[in-house]
Formats: structure tokens, sequence, C-alpha cells
């Protein structure tokens, strides 16, 4: 298994070796990696679980470990644009070739030894392999659970190379594969948690998903560090965002020691008790993202277990590594804004810089993924921070079957109308949904956008009567379609309409396919 690369088969094309669908189970990757020689048993791991925030949790902590000159690998899923971009080696998605090298022989030996790997147990398996094959070698991998935790194929790394075990908010999601309720969900997600190990555990909304992890990190003998919020110090002035016409960077305080330790420990002297920092990702829920992430840097230099386990931690991690990962934190697609021209031009013409300052014939997009009542919620909560001067009245929205929409619509409608109960209760403006589909995302068959007729249907059903012609429900084919179509309606003057700020949202591959487009657009291929 050397770290040559062999020609590759059409990467676009479907792959034989993996099952659709989702399964979860620990046996068939636990026999392919096996297979593989373990790579997965290499690099040493921080894994992160939970609903909510564990993307974020990931970019920022892998973003601090680089910049205390540590060598990183990380593995998201989904990916955002390209497959090949959820799996990063020293700050970089990887590359294509090098990723559809790999897993084809994953797929191969899955296939040859009649191993019948899910798709993402293949991917999974490609990761672990990218990582043990990388060049410089890396010193810790940052690996955020697929779905759930405790039968997620990521859980394969013992505990004698996990790190830490990180569990961010929990709430209801894929109930038909997790359960019920919050504390079922939770006790799946807690699975991640190792043998005499460590967890850190974000601010919970439930105080049963709290308990939960508790309970199952007790049945391991782990130790549970909970970590509490960044507290707005002030907001910097407009020189400290990109987009000086959209809300500006925090200055923050984020606490390095945990709010509660269980079962309980002293708290480390030997360091201060805050470091201040500007928060570069908006949203209010990013005061505890960047809480959990810091005190997970924190004890990774701190900590015995975590020392004995990798001794360059504790010389490499500092407080101003923390500081400078922290602000140099990226984490596209969710809370993200750009600019795209408006009306849109053919293929291929130029493009202004994203988030420059926007001339009159440029749309601002807010692109989210939030695609659950939990992330709705925290979505809009965001959408009523905006001043009414740049707040959209236009949501472009999309959703994975079987999911309701009503539940991820209500707050996003009740927010764009500036209003908290309900978006009858409104009288100012009109709002405008265009419900649309996505494209497939590869690798991943059991996922399928609902079609914009039937969308579209459900909402004007959740919309009601009450709303009718304050509430204008619109279909397109696309994203594409979605945003000529609002080049050519609206009641506004035309110059207005284009400088109107649009929220596209309802998952995380729509905000995709609008990265692709500005790639497109700007001449950077499909």
């Amino acid at each position: 298994m050397g770290a040559s690369f062999a020609p590759l088969p059409d990467p676009s094309a479907a792959s034989p070796s993996s099952m659709p669908g989702i399964s979860l189970g620990l046996a068939r990757i636990n026999r392919l990696l096996h297979l593989l020689k373990s790579p997965h048993l290499v690099t040493p791991v921080v894994h992160i679980s939970g609903t909510n925030g564990k993307g974020s949790v990931s970019a920022y902590l892998s973003s601090i470990l680089a910049h205390s000159r540590l060598s990183v690998g990380r593995f998201n899923s989904p990916h955002l644009v390209d497959e090949w971009d959820c799996v990063q080696l020293h700050g970089s998605a990887v590359d294509s070739q090098q990723f559809y090298s790999v897993k084809h022989e994953v797929e191969q030996v899955s296939q040859r030894e009649g191993v019948g790997a899910t798709s993402f147990e293949v991917l999974t398996a490609t990761a672990f392999a990218l990582f043990a094959r990388a060049q410089p070698k890396l010193d810790v991998a940052v690996v955020e659970v697929g779905m759930g935790g405790a039968e997620d194929a990521t859980n394969v790394v013992p505990a004698d190379r996990t790190l830490l075990s990180i569990v961010t908010s929990v709430d209801l999601d894929h109930q038909k594969f997790l359960g019920d309720t919050v504390g079922e969900i939770a006790r799946v997600k807690a699975g991640i948690a190792r043998e005499g190990g460590d967890v850190v555990l974000s601010v919970q909304a439930h105080d049963e998903a709290r308990r939960a992890v508790l309970g199952v990190a007790a049945e391991r003998g782990a130790t549970v560090w909970q970590a509490g919020e960044a507290t707005l110090s002030r907001v910097e002035d407009g020189a400290s965002t990109p987009c000086p016409a959209l809300p500006s960077s925090p200055l923050v305080s984020v606490p390095l020691a945990a709010t509660a330790v269980h079962p309980s420990a002293p708290a480390s002297p030997s360091h201060p008790s805050h470091l201040t920092t500007r928060l570069p990702l908006p949203g209010a829920y990013q005061l505890s993202n960047a809480a959990t992430a810091v005190l997970a840097a924190q004890l990774l230099r701190t900590l015995p277990r975590t020392q004995a386990l990798l001794p360059a931690l504790t010389p490499h991690i500092s407080d101003e590594s923390m500081r400078a990962g922290v602000e140099a934190t990226r984490w596209p697609g969710r809370l993200s804004w750009l600019s795209l021209p408006a009306p849109l031009p053919d293929a291929g013409a130029a493009l202004p810089p994203t988030c420059a300052p926007l001339p009159a014939s440029s749309r601002p997009l807010l692109l989210d993924g939030a695609h659950n009542p939990s992330s709705a919620r925290l979505l809009a909560a965001y959408l009523s921070s905006l001043s009414p001067s740049i707040r959209p009245t236009t949501l472009i929205f999309a959703l994975s079957a079987p999911r309701d929409p009503a539940d991820v619509v209500r707050p996003l409608l009740d927010a764009l109308a500036g209003v908290g109960a309900g978006v009858e209760a409104g009288d100012e403006g009109r709002l405008r949904v265009v419900c649309t589909g996505f494209s497939p995302p590869a690798g991943m068959d059991w996922v399928r956008a609902t079609p914009p007729g039937e969308l579209a249907e459900s909402v004007r059903a959740f919309v009601g009567a009450g709303a009718q012609g304050r509430v204008e429900v619109l279909e397109a084919a696309d994203v594409e379609a979605a945003l000529r179509l609002l080049d050519e309606s609206g009641d506004e003057p035309q110059a207005e309409a284009q400088r109107s700020p649009v929220v596209v949202a309802g998952s995380l591959y729509l905000a995709a396919d609008v990265l692709r487009l500005e790639r497109r657009l700007s001449g950077g291929g499909r």
C-alpha cells in the first residue's frame, strides 16, 4: 500500500462495490479497515458528534491546531461542493486525483472481499487511509461523525488513539435512526465516549441531553468537561469584517476552563481563565461553538492523558495560537455571505470579489445549511439580529425528502417578517419563498430533494389564507433558475430588487449549488 496513485475510472460513475442508503453498524467498517491494514490506528483523533455545531467546532479546532504548527487532517460530512473537499490535509482539501485513487482502492477491497460496505463506510475508510498516508506525517486528525455516534462508521478509533471526544448541541434530528426523544438521541451521540477517556460537552438547550451524555460517560469511566459560552466584550468597527455593510466581528472573551467537571476535578491554575479574540463566524450560537473548541484545545495541552498520547501538543498550543486559530476560522455555506450579479450574466462573465463592497448590480446572498427545526431556529435568531436595511425578504428554499417543511419554514418566515408570533401577525412588506431543488450529492444515493412543486404546495398550506398576498410562494427547478426568477419579478424598482438580500437555506446541498454557480460564473469550472 504505497503512496503512488494509479490511473482512475470515471469518478462520476456509480460505485458497484458500495451499498446505497443508510445502514448503521460497525461490523462492515471494522472488517474493511482491517483489510486495509488498519489506517485508523495511525493518527490520533479528536472525534466530534452532535446535532448542530459539530462542523463549526471542527473548523475552529483544526484552525487552532494548524496555527499551533501541528500537521492536521480533517474529515467532515457531507462534502460541500466537491466530494473530495470532505477530507483536508494540512489545511487544504485533498487533491482530487489522490482522493479518487484511494477511494477506488477501498472500493476494490470491499468488492473483492465481499464486505458490502456502504458508500459512507467507503468514504470513511478513504479518509482514514488518506490520513495514514499523508506526507508530511499528520500529528492529529479531527473527525466529524456522519450520523449519530455509537454505530456511526467513524466510531472505530480505540481509546488509546482518541485524544478527546466532543459532543456539541443535541436536538431532534434523524429520529428514524437515532431515537424519538432528545435523551435517546443524546445517548447515541455520546456513544463516541471512550473507556477512561475525556469528553467535552457543549452547552445544551435540553437538560435531558446533558444528563444522557453524563450517564453514558459514567458507564465508561470517562470524564466530562462542560464547556461554557464566550461573552461579548464589544463589537468591532466595520474594518474588522470583510463586508462593511454587514454585522461586524465581535470581540469576545472565551473561557479556558470548564464550567463543571464530572466526576469533579480541580481546575488547572497554570493558564489564564479567559482568551480574548474576535469571532469570525456569525451567529449567536458561535459563542458556544468557539468556547467548545477553545476548551478542547486547552485540554489537549494540559491533560496528562493527552500529553502522554501526543507529547507535541503541550509545547505547540499556546494562547496566541488559539487566538490566531479562532480568528482565521472559515466555514463556508453556514451563515456565510457572498454576492452574485443581478441580473445573472451568462456563464463566464466576470464576478466582483466575494463580499467586496457591493455595487448596485450585485445581490447579497446569505447561505446556510439549516435543514431541521433547531438549526432553522438558530438561523432565524441571526436573521432577527440584522438591521431592517440588510434583513432579507426573500427565502430560496429546498429540503431533503421526507422532512416536514413547516417546522423549518415557520421560524425563518417569522424572522424575515420581523415578528415573533407567526408570519400572519406582520403587516410590513412582502415576503417571497422560492421553492426549488438541489443537485444530488455525490456518493449519497439516499439523499433526494423534495420536488419544488410538492414543496411549494406544502409551504402554501402552511402559510394559509391569512397571509395570502403578503407571502408569495414561487417555484423554480434549481437555484440558478430561482435567482433568475427574482431578477424578472417583484414590485420594487429593478435596481432596488437587485440589491435586496436573499437568504438561501433548507439544505447544505442547496448552499453548495450556490457556491458551484459562483465558481462557474467566475470561470472556475462547473
